[in-house]
């Protein structure tokens, strides 16, 4: 998923398999081919990870002593 990621951030195949050397760029092509054939999936496991960050967020600062 965070290849799907990366590339919805705008970073090119290329840039994702340079930035991030332990995938190829043919296994960027794999991931970003999987993401195009099951989109809705996969963006609905990004809404749900992105939620959760969210949570755990909003949990943190409510026990952060002010």
């Amino acid at each position: 998923m965070r290849v799907a990621a990366w590339y919805k951030m705008g970073l090119s195949p290329e840039e994702i398999a340079t930035q991030y050397g332990h995938l190829s760029l043919a296994q960027v092509h794999a991931a970003l081919a999987y993401y195009h054939a099951n989109s809705e999936e996969i963006e609905a496991d990004l809404a749900e990870e992105e939620a959760f960050a969210e949570k755990v967020d909003r949990e943190s600062e409510s026990r952060s002593p002010r």
